[in-house]
């Protein structure tokens, strides 16, 4: 059913499929916020609380659920890191 739909918008509607497209990928150009916090997470704790602070609520909310996701596949230490940081902003 959805191949379906997917291919009558592509059919029917294709410069609007362009336009979605290429909307969702300048957004993400101007909010690296994801890889930018999982880069800076793999680099050490330090670089972590730097990027960390610098994260808006909605930004932090988004990392959280994605990293609440990824956990149960990351490695200790990333665990470790990102626990300290839920911590430091729940004390804040």
């Amino acid at each position: 059913m959805l191949n379906k739909i997917r291919k009558h918008l592509w059919k029917k509607h294709r410069r609007w499929m362009i336009s979605r497209i290429k909307s969702g990928k300048a957004r993400a150009k101007n909010n690296p916020v994801d890889l930018e916090m999982i880069k800076a997470i793999q680099n050490g704790s330090r670089e972590a609380l730097k990027t960390f602070k610098q994260l808006t609520e909605k930004q932090y909310q988004k990392v959280k659920k994605m990293m609440d996701a990824l956990e149960p596949i990351l490695p200790e230490e990333t665990k470790t890191i990102w626990k300290f940081l839920e911590i430091t902003h729940e004390l804040s």
